[in-house]
């Protein structure tokens, strides 16, 4: 999960009690996977091989930062043998950002005479390596909070309405309004997005 604990997240919705207790554990399953899938990396670390284009000298790792590399393979027919394991004099590991750099050359050596765009040979670079657990950005855990608390309301507007679409209901006395997009259903919060963007890996 993205957030540490459920107590730190009914503290930042300011929510007490135990009522709610296991849709809020629900919501936050799903807007950590979401999160992840918008972003397109995992946030609690751990071992990772993923396969990156050779065309370029340049592979981004989509964890980081990262702790360290394990190995770095290069292989034209995609079989990653033994034998292709590059010797760790031949790239640099830039781990703050999760970039491994060839070092004098593209990963692929294209043939004579051709240019090759960094997108080229597709899976033709598999790097293991790994990356720090449990440091979540705060921003990340921000925006996740954010996401939580505005599935939260809407499920509770929804219970509030009798899942009608409504935009106001009186018991007599009293009259209380809802936002047309709170009972309707808002889009992503513009927050959420923000907070996510800095970390979002490109898809190539």
């Amino acid at each position: 999960m993205l957030i540490d604990s459920p107590d730190t997240l009914k503290l930042h919705l300011g929510v007490t009690g135990t009522t709610d207790d296991d849709l809020l554990d629900d919501l936050l399953a799903q807007a950590s996977s979401l999160i992840e899938e918008l972003c397109g990396r995992s946030f609690e670390g751990g071992s990772f091989t993923e396969d990156h284009p050779g065309g370029g000298r340049i592979a981004f790792l989509k964890n980081y930062p990262v702790t360290a590399v394990t190995e770095v393979k290069v292989d034209s027919t995609r079989q990653f043998g033994s034998t292709t394991v590059l010797n760790e004099n031949e790239y640099y590991v830039h781990l703050e950002t999760g970039l491994v750099e060839s070092l004098g050359r593209p990963f692929v050596s294209p043939r004579p005479g051709w240019a090759v765009k960094p997108y080229e040979f597709p899976g033709t670079v598999r790097v293991t390596y790994s990356a720090p657990t449990s440091s979540v950005p705060p921003a990340v855990q921000r925006a996740t909070v954010e996401l939580v608390g505005h599935w939260y309301r809407q499920t509770k507007t929804h219970v509030a309405t009798d899942q009608q679409n409504l935009l106001q209901t009186t018991d007599g006395t009293t009259v209380t309004q809802y936002p047309w997009g709170q009972s309707g259903g808002f889009r992503l919060p513009t927050s959420v997005l923000q907070l996510l963007q800095p970390y979002r890996v490109p898809r190539v």
